[in-house]
């Protein structure tokens, strides 16, 4: 899904065109941007009865998620695949991202000065080797995408979230603490929020009620999980319910095709 805040007109746009029309409709003037959007709207209406359900729309942002990551994916793939077989190995990873000195010697230490890239090269080893779906030491188009974006595939999510807990777990216990949590958000925003007390302690709050599950002060991996990626939760989901909830003025849960500028936020292009 879309970088950003939810809330944001940014994230709705991106999540309704994609990354790379939101960039195109950000260039373009308003009447320019509506007359775009009145000709994308039509090709919503799976049914043809004029409406637009929020299934429909859920649909149509989940293609636009996937496009994204396919287009992400064939990027990384052919700028590796430096055979040119259609696969790319985990050599011809290493030697494209890190330098062909990294090939076979992956885990030698840097000589004094140099950056060492052994706990990088680890952490794509391992999201390689669990991207690798068929076991081949290959990764095809479409286990490059888990690689590339493993929250968004079952068989990488669990790692995606150990990942997550490994940034997040600062002093290696296994748990993310309280003092952790607020750390990393203050990581994004330090200087707007360092000195805000209220802040604070309305993070600790949400921490403790709505993060540790279990009321032991923590958060463990599980809770960690359910945090990142509810089981009963979809992202494209919701986004489309507040779509629809933005649009829908009646109250009906469709929005007609030809409802005026159908959608929200680009009276604000």
């Amino acid at each position: 899904m879309p970088n950003g805040d939810p809330n944001s007109v940014d994230y709705d746009h991106e999540s309704f065109l994609g990354h790379d029309k939101k960039e195109e409709f950000d260039k373009l003037s308003s009447n320019e941007a509506k007359e775009r959007l009145k000709r994308i709207i039509p090709y919503l209406d799976e049914d043809g009865n004029g409406q637009i359900s929020e299934d429909e729309l859920h649909d149509w942002i989940k293609k636009q998620l996937l496009a994204y990551i396919m287009d992400d994916a064939r990027n990384l793939h052919d700028g590796n695949d430096v055979d040119h077989d259609g696969f790319v190995s985990w050599k011809e990873y290493v030697a494209t991202t890190y330098g062909l000195g990294f090939v076979d010697n992956e885990q030698q230490a840097p000589e004094d000065g140099d950056f060492d890239y052994r706990e990088m090269i680890l952490k794509d080893y391992n999201k390689f080797i669990t991207a690798d779906a068929n076991g081949d030491q290959f990764l095809s188009l479409d286990e490059m995408a888990a690689f590339i974006h493993p929250e968004e595939f079952h068989h990488t999510r669990d790692l995606a979230i150990q990942e997550s807990m490994n940034d997040l777990d600062r002093n290696r216990d296994g748990y993310v603490s309280i003092d952790e949590y607020i750390a990393d958000l203050l990581a994004d925003d330090e200087d707007e929020h360092i000195n805000n007390p209220e802040w604070l302690e309305t993070e600790k709050r949400q921490f403790l009620s709505h993060r540790d599950l279990d009321g032991d002060g923590r958060v463990d991996i599980n809770e960690l999980r359910e945090w990142l990626r509810p089981n009963d939760y979809s992202q494209a989901q919701a986004e489309a319910k507040h779509l629809i909830a933005l649009s829908d003025k009646d109250k009906e849960a469709v929005v007609s095709t030809q409802s005026t500028f159908f959608f929200f936020v680009f009276e604000n292009v």
